[in-house]
């Protein structure tokens, strides 16, 4: 699959297909930086723990799924997941992210990693891990060919040095 940059409100925001298994859901690719921001229409929704208990069981539809877009904090030492949520029609979602601080300097310019995942039934990971600096600078990538009917939900994953906090905005959107 070819990794294309597209532009969106004068910035510039990775993308690639998303294909459940295979090498697609092993490759690790980085987020762009991007100068968009969230619509100030978009409400602010609480990450969940990383549990498991915010999934639907493939019993119907869940009720705790939100509509894109919208926005997050983030105050991080290993995982949290966002709710879960309907991609675009045309299987589309873009997660930005901006690292704004750290309980130990350390932190600056180390990264954070997202993993898109279908909740529908059994979960599973669609398309590649993306890597997030954090600098300060909000960066972006866009999943695409997610399945437009399934609940959704991202991963923030800090895989490094377990007693240092991290903490940040963000946004999930269909640009």
């Amino acid at each position: 699959m070819v990794l294309l940059a597209i532009a969106a409100a004068g910035s510039m925001v990775a993308q690639a297909g998303a294909q459940t298994g295979g090498t697609n859901a092993d490759r690790v690719e980085v987020a762009k930086q991007t100068t968009a921001r969230p619509s100030k229409d978009a409400p602010l929704v609480p990450l969940v723990p990383d549990d498991g208990k915010d999934r639907p069981t493939g019993e119907g539809v869940a009720i705790q799924a939100v509509s894109l877009p919208f926005t997050f904090n983030f105050d991080i030492t290993s995982s949290l997941a966002s709710r879960t949520f309907w991609p675009t029609s045309g299987g589309r979602t873009c997660v930005s992210l901006r690292g704004q601080g750290g309980s130990d300097p350390i932190y600056f310019g180390k990264e954070i990693k997202v993993e898109m995942w279908n909740a529908y039934g059994t979960d599973t990971k669609v398309g590649p891990t993306v890597r997030y600096s954090l600098n300060g600078n909000s960066y972006g990538y866009c999943w695409t060919g997610l399945y437009p009917y399934h609940e959704h939900y991202f991963r923030l994953v800090k895989d490094w040095s377990p007693t240092v906090r991290v903490w940040g905005t963000g946004w999930a959107s269909a640009t």
